[in-house]
């Protein structure tokens, strides 16, 4: 069969590429070395955040309201719940990027927001324990995302719309002329006229270009049993985002009401192969979240009862790296440094456009590649 687009990769961006480019009516074939939704590579772990006094950029706050009615529109199709709406506390000194940047965000682009001082805000959410000289800003248009749910439900979205999904399939090698794309299996070949590659941590391997580009970062998730019942999220329990001196630490309420999710973003042994992960979590690991949950956090056990490995591939400015190359019909997505996911519907619809008419109108010109020469 011959192929409009074939999307490498099927996690979280790849999914939502398969299913805008298929309700577009192309033919489009979805390759994947693992089934989807897995958790080998950056979409798994149960939640994501999204939020949208964004303090990495204020460039990202238009791609943020357009990306939630997109999960809002993906939910009305998939009749799934897949976004629910939640309080976030941003905690810092007024100095760290996070309480400037998302204060800098929500000044530009009109986002309500509230500023208390820690102690208020631990009034207000009895859960934490903040630093005396942190302040805080509070954003009520925030949630989080299922993130399986997200993938399955963009993969069965565009199977409905035509798309074919193939599993077990590793991508070998790649080939790109004017106007057509092969793209090579370890027991296949295919062939299109056009491809998007997504394949987070492997895009180096597929694409070398990228190696110097990407650093792909181990990272560890945990979760702690709950002692008290308010950190439930139906109490009003928050997530949560602390610069602290030692790092950046991030959580969720307890959304099955047992156990809350806690995670470093900062921080991450170097990871030289994607396939050769230790993917056991130890004590180094455990440590520093273990120390941020104690002094922070209240109303969890001291020890957590589950934890996760997932991989960030990192760019060397945090930001993404999103662009159409300039002699081949191919998109690349890829070095989304642990705050991507949000965003995959509204990528998943620029790339959509540039592979159809090789221009999107959506503000995605500030993540091109084309920024490191």
């Amino acid at each position: 069969m011959a192929w409009d687009v074939i999307v490498i990769g099927c996690g979280g961006f790849g999914s939502a590429t398969v299913r805008e480019l298929s309700a577009r009516g192309l033919r489009v074939l979805g390759l994947d070395q693992y089934v989807p939704p897995h958790p080998f590579g950056s979409s798994h772990g149960e939640t994501r955040i999204i939020r949208k006094a964004y303090f990495e950029h204020p460039d990202y706050v238009p791609l943020l309201h357009r990306s939630w009615d997109l999960w809002r529109q993906a939910e009305a199709e998939s009749g799934l719940s897949l976004l629910e709406r939640c309080d976030l506390v941003l905690s810092g000194r007024a100095e760290s990027e996070v309480i400037r940047g998302a204060r800098l965000a929500a000044l530009q682009h009109g986002l309500t927001i509230r500023n208390l001082t820690a102690a208020e805000a631990c009034a207000e959410f009895p859960v934490l324990r903040l630093p005396e000289d942190h302040e805080v800003t509070v954003e009520s248009t925030a949630g989080y995302l299922w993130v399986e749910r997200c993938v399955a439900a963009m993969l069965n979205l565009g199977r409905a719309a035509g798309a074919e999904i193939r599993t077990g399939e590793r991508v070998v090698g790649l080939r790109c002329a004017a106007n057509s794309v092969e793209v090579e299996t370890a027991g296949q070949r295919y062939s299109a006229a056009a491809a998007v590659v997504t394949c987070g941590p492997w895009t180096s391997q597929l694409l070398p270009e990228y190696e110097r580009l990407i650093t792909v970062r181990r990272k560890t998730l945990f979760w702690y049993a709950v002692q008290s019942a308010a950190w439930a999220r139906l109490w009003g329990a928050p997530i949560f985002l602390v610069d602290m001196p030692g790092g950046q630490f991030y959580g969720l309420p307890a959304v099955d009401g047992l156990r809350v999710k806690v995670g470093e973003h900062t921080g991450g042994e170097t990871v030289a192969d994607a396939f050769r992960v230790q993917r056991e979590t130890g004590v180094a690991d455990q440590a520093p979240v273990d120390h941020f949950a104690g002094q922070c956090l209240r109303g969890l056990e001291a020890q957590p009862c589950q934890s996760a490995v997932c991989l960030y591939s990192m760019s060397p400015d945090g930001h993404f790296l999103f662009s159409r190359h300039p002699e081949y019909p191919l998109v690349t997505a890829a070095g989304f440094s642990g705050h991507g996911f949000k965003f995959t519907p509204v990528l998943g619809a620029a790339a959509a456009d540039l592979i159809v008419s090789g221009h999107t109108e959506l503000p995605v010109g500030f993540l091109s590649q084309s920024r490191f020469g």
